[in-house]
């Protein structure tokens, strides 16, 4: 992913790779043809892609290059990529295989000179990683054992592609498990072709008994970067803990919420503490999001336990020198079995977008409840919710393409599109939740993989 900037309202959209799940429905019949549509929504079908569970696809644009990354129906890690919006698509297969594992996604992102750079399918795995040997050519893709050092990357997850300020492209991942991970942040250079350590060292700590779970960096309305994470103990997803923050103003230094240097590598004992969430009490990765109040200060949205063990959304806000943390639902009956291992299957509450300032001066706070969307109205003053309502992640025009009943449309939108483009573009494809990254009895039939170009 690349690094985002905050538009109006301060919406952050999400930071790591998970796609949007699209609450409604259509039937295929009720589907428009794309000539009623065009121009303001025109489809395309870019290959059949493996349904058989989570494994999400991406696309990036970088001026009018436009480049998809997806596993094909028969699980092969796959480039596609054109010119222009309006040149054919060309195609490219990698030399690498995905099995049930829902961590082993893949990435891309493009240096400075046109050079293009694939990360992926990998858990815990030896570094797969590939460069091209030519600028914006797919097929001169060629596998490269190793960014750094080939005796630490043979336990690698969580590969992500950004850019620092300067443009050059940065590439992180963890190496470790979840609980005893380090993440390193890796910078490129287009002259002599080679990584080096951005920060010399490890960025997250986890010393060996635990591993950070992060959210960003993200560019926020005062040009630093900010992130947001929660520390793991072990693979079971029931002992995360600890809601965490940082910001940079170069990718380079960090500091907390009051300016303090924070000292890198970044571990449990020096590393700002937002929320105390301990282990146990209902806390999970990959579901805190950044957003902004409408002074520029930051505000967290999550969920953990209550006091009687039901779990509900949080809103933690930046209030002078400390965090104010106000619960945002009131629930019962809503407990989250987390105490598992691997991707886990369907939970009933999810945390995918950040809290944001609608026009209205009320602060918005998004949540997925059994699939259904809720979004929460929040006075900005006394922190209380003071109504909820809905909210569409995604075109709704969308939830009519599906071809295989009964297996849930996932949406993503793309990365990069120019803030003076008057189009959007989208992926769509069906697949199966995740199923801890166990294999299924069965193998669904393949999806189509379809781009939508949506006038804004």
């Amino acid at each position: 992913m690349t690094m985002r900037d905050f538009g109006v309202g301060g919406l952050m959209a999400s930071a790591m790779l998970l796609a949007i799940p699209i609450a409604v429905q259509a039937k295929e019949s009720d589907r428009q043809p794309d000539a009623v549509l065009a121009p303001d929504h025109s489809v395309e079908a870019i290959d059949f892609t493996w349904s058989g569970h989570r494994a999400h696809p991406q696309m990036i644009q970088r001026g009018q290059h436009q480049i998809i990354v997806y596993y094909d129906a028969n699980r092969q890690m796959s480039v596609a990529h054109r010119s222009t919006p309006r040149t054919p698509w060309r195609y490219h297969k990698l030399p690498s295989f995905l099995g049930w594992d829902s961590h082993n996604y893949v990435t891309v992102d493009v240096d400075e000179e046109g050079y293009v750079h694939v990360m992926g399918n990998m858990h815990a795995d030896p570094l797969v990683y590939f460069r091209s040997t030519r600028p914006w050519d797919i097929r001169s893709l060629e596998q490269i054992d190793y960014l750094i050092d080939p005796a630490k990357e043979l336990r690698v997850t969580y590969p992500r592609f950004d850019h620092d300020p300067q443009g050059r492209l940065i590439a992180a991942f963890r190496i470790g498990g979840s609980g005893n991970g380090s993440f390193t942040f890796h910078r490129f250079d287009t002259g002599s072709k080679t990584w080096s350590l951005l920060h010399g060292a490890a960025f997250f700590d986890g010393e060996g008994e635990r591993s950070a779970y992060y959210i960003g960096p993200d560019r926020g309305p005062d040009g630093r970067f900010h992130m947001v994470w929660v520390w793991r103990d072990t693979p079971s997803a029931a002992t995360n803990n600890n809601v965490s923050y940082a910001r940079s103003p170069d990718l380079l230094t960090w500091e907390d919420s009051n300016g303090k240097p924070l000292s890198l590598p970044i571990t449990l004992a020096n590393g700002e503490i937002v929320d105390p969430v301990p282990v146990g009490a209902g806390l999970l990765n990959g579901h805190q999001r950044l957003g902004f109040d409408a002074a520029g200060a930051p505000m967290i949205s999550y969920f953990k336990n209550d006091a009687n063990g039901d779990t509900q959304i949080m809103l933690a806000r930046k209030s002078g020198d400390s965090w104010t943390v106000q619960q945002i639902s009131d629930w019962t009956g809503i407990k989250q079995d987390l105490d598992r291992g691997g991707s886990l299957p369907g939970n009933a509450l999810s945390v995918r977008e950040g809290p944001f300032v609608a026009a209205d001066g009320t602060i918005r706070v998004r949540a997925t409840l059994r699939s259904k969307p809720i979004e929460f109205i929040v006075d900005p003053v006394s922190g209380k919710t003071t109504g909820t309502g809905t909210f569409s992640s995604a075109p709704a025009v969308i939830s009519g393409y599906k071809d295989i009943p009964g297996i849930p449309l996932n949406v993503r939108k793309a990365e990069g599109a120019p803030a003076d483009s008057a189009y959007d573009y989208y992926l769509s494809w069906q697949a199966e939740n995740a199923n801890q990254d166990q294999a299924r009895p069965d193998i669904p039939p393949p999806s189509t993989l379809r781009l939508h170009k949506i006038k804004r």
